[in-house]
Order: C-alpha cells, then structure tokens, then sequence
C-alpha cells in the first residue's frame, strides 16, 4: 500500500471516530439544569434496555429523594401491596429496576420538554430548590406485544442543587389519578407498584 493510501485511510478513520465522540457525547447526560434532569429520566425510561441504564436513573434522583403516591391511591392494593404514602429512592428504584428488567416495551412522553427549557422554566440565580407543579406525562407500558398499562396526569417534581451543581429530582409527586373516569383509573404509582 502506498503512503498516500495510507494517509488517506487514516485520515477516514480519524474522521470516523471523531464522529463516534460526537454521536456519543451529544447523548451524555446533562443534569446541570432541572429541564436537562427530567430529560434524562424520560430517556432513561425510554431506553430501559440500555447497559447501564439503573445507574443513570440513579443520577437523576438525589440521595433523600421521596416519590409521593397520589393520594387517591394510598391505602389500595396491587397484588397483596397495600399502597403507601410514600417511597424512599431505594423503593422506587426497587420497582424501576424491575419494572425496566421485565417490560416489554415502555414509552414516557412528558410533552413541555419538547418545548424548551425556557418553557419549562429555570431555577433563579442562587437558587438551591426548584418547583415546577402540573408536569403533564404519559406512561405506556407493555408487559407483552399486546397487553400493558397507561397513565396520564400530571405530576409535580422539586429539584435540588448538589454540590457538583447537578439539579437531581428530590420530591416527585403523582398525581395522574383521574378521579372523573368511570372505570377503575391506572395511575403512575399504581403501575410503579405493580413492580415493586
């Protein structure tokens, strides 16, 4: 092979692999902003298949964090679980962790992300708290090509700065009960439950 070709081939592989850097860092987690944490919870749902995926839903969830149960919920059973008020992280991502290891299929839609993050809102300088309350999200899950669950509501999120700057969520309330159905509603907590 002459030098010629030889330069040129090399030069394609250092064109490719500095796309590969690109590609890859362009889908690195951003949790530098509350818009950049709720973003990453929905790919983290969104891709529950992914190596490594337990460990960056982690990241989004502060060490303290409490999911809230819609209050219609507390006190019903799924299964033999009898609903609590609330779970610590660790029983969340009890249920997450096999709620992503046995789903067939999971889509979470939370539609003012599209938006932007000016839509969404920002944190003011100094802050340390951040609440954004009436977050719309849509969750389907399939449990097999034909059967699943979906819950749609609204939901509350507050944030927390670290001290690595990062805004992980620190309280996530349901509230995607909808009361005036006439049948049975499937809310998110209830679908988490199922899981745990």
């Amino acid at each position: 092979m002459s030098l010629r070709k030889i330069i040129i081939v090399s030069a394609l592989a250092l064109v490719a692999l500095i796309s590969c850097d690109e590609e890859t860092a362009s889908y690195y987690p951003d949790l530098s902003s509350p818009y950049g944490v709720l973003t990453e919870l929905v790919y983290c749902f969104n891709n529950h298949q992914e190596d490594g995926i337990i460990n960056r839903m982690d990241a989004v969830l502060s060490p303290n964090f409490i999911f809230y149960f819609d209050p219609e919920d507390v006190g019903d059973y799924v299964g033999y679980y009898e609903i609590p008020v609330f779970w610590t992280k660790t029983e969340l991502m009890s249920a997450v962790r096999n709620m992503f290891n046995q789903a067939y299929s999971i889509e979470l839609q939370i539609p003012i992300l599209d938006e932007s993050e000016d839509a969404f809102g920002k944190p003011g300088e100094g802050d340390t708290a951040f609440t954004r309350i009436n977050v719309y999200v849509n969750l389907l899950l399939m449990v097999d090509e034909s059967n699943g669950y979906q819950a749609q509501g609204f939901c509350d999120f507050e944030f927390g700065k670290d001290g690595s700057g990062n805004w992980p969520i620190t309280i996530w309330w349901d509230r995607t009960v909808m009361v005036l159905m006439t049948t049975s509603p499937v809310s998110l907590g209830k679908i988490l439950a199922f899981f745990y």
